[in-house]
C-alpha cells in the first residue's frame, strides 16, 4: 500500500524542523507539509520526497487536512498518516501505523490519560470520546488525538462540513456510518511548552454544534 505522511503546521517552524529530521531517520515516505497561513511562511529544508502546500490565510486544521487528503488521493496514495508539528506526537510510532493491516480504515493513536496530560485536556477528551463512541457505535478511546492513519478512498467518498479541529471528530462519525474498521495504536503522552492552536471553550461549543448537525443525519 502507498502511504504518505501529512503534517499540518501553523507557526511551528522550529518544532517542524526537528520533527522532519526525526522522521527521515527511519522513513522515506512522502512528507506533505500543509502550512495553514503561518504569519511567517513555513520553509522546508533540503529533504528528499517532500511537498509543501500553503493556504493563503489561516483556514483551520480541518480545511488543511481535507486539502492535503485530496492532493494525496489524486497522487495515488492509499493511506495518509497525520502527525502534528508541535512535537506532541512521537515519530517513533509511525511504523506502528504503517504496519497496521490495510483492512483498517482508521487507525487511532491512543494516549494514556495520565498526569502528563493537563487536567482540562483529560476531562474534555474523556467526555468527547464517550460522546463520539456513543454516536459512532464503536469504542473510541482518544477522539482528540490527531496522530492517525486514514483510508483515503473512504475519505474521498465522504462530504465534510467542518474546517476546524472538529473535523477529526466528524471523520469518525462519517466513517462509522460507512461501517469502517477502526484500530487503536498505543502512543506516548507528551506535553510540554509547545504552543497549541486549540481554544478550549470555543472549540467545545463548535464540537457540540458539530454533534447536533451529525446526529441522525
Amino acid at each position: 500500500m502507498k502511504t504518505n505522511i501529512i503534517i499540518p503546521v501553523y507557526n511551528n517552524q522550529l518544532s517542524l524542523n526537528k520533527l522532519l529530521l526525526e522522521i527521515r531517520k527511519k522513513h522515506d515516505n512522502q512528507l506533505l507539509i500543509i502550512d495553514d497561513g503561518s504569519k511567517v511562511p513555513i520553509s522546508i529544508q533540503n529533504i528528499p520526497n517532500i511537498v509543501l502546500i500553503r493556504n493563503d490565510i489561516n483556514r483551520g486544521k480541518g480545511y488543511s487536512l481535507q486539502k492535503a487528503f485530496k492532493y494525496s488521493y489524486q497522487k495515488g496514495y492509499n493511506f495518509s498518516i497525520t502527525i502534528d508539528s508541535d512535537l506532541q506526537h512521537d515519530p517513533s510510532f509511525i511504523s506502528n501505523f504503517i504496519d497496521a493491516s490495510p483492512d483498517y480504515d482508521l487507525v487511532f493513536g491512543r494516549r494514556n490519560f495520565n498526569s502528563k496530560m493537563p487536567y482540562l485536556r483529560r476531562f474534555s477528551n474523556t467526555v468527547t470520546s464517550l460522546i463520539i463512541s456513543k454516536i459512532s457505535g464503536s469504542k473510541v478511546y482518544d477522539s482528540q488525538c490527531g496522530y492517525r492513519r486514514y483510508n483515503l478512498s473512504m475519505i474521498n467518498s465522504c462530504q465534510f462540513n467542518e474546517n476546524g479541529f472538529q473535523f477529526e471528530s466528524e471523520i469518525i462519525i462519517k466513517f462509522s456510518k460507512l461501517n469502517a474498521k477502526f484500530k487503536h495504536v498505543n502512543i506516548s503522552t507528551i506535553y510540554g511548552n509547545e504552543i497549541s492552536s486549540m481554544a478550549h471553550f470555543s472549540d467545545t461549543i463548535k464540537f457540540i454544534k458539530m454533534i447536533l448537525k451529525n446526529v441522525g443525519s
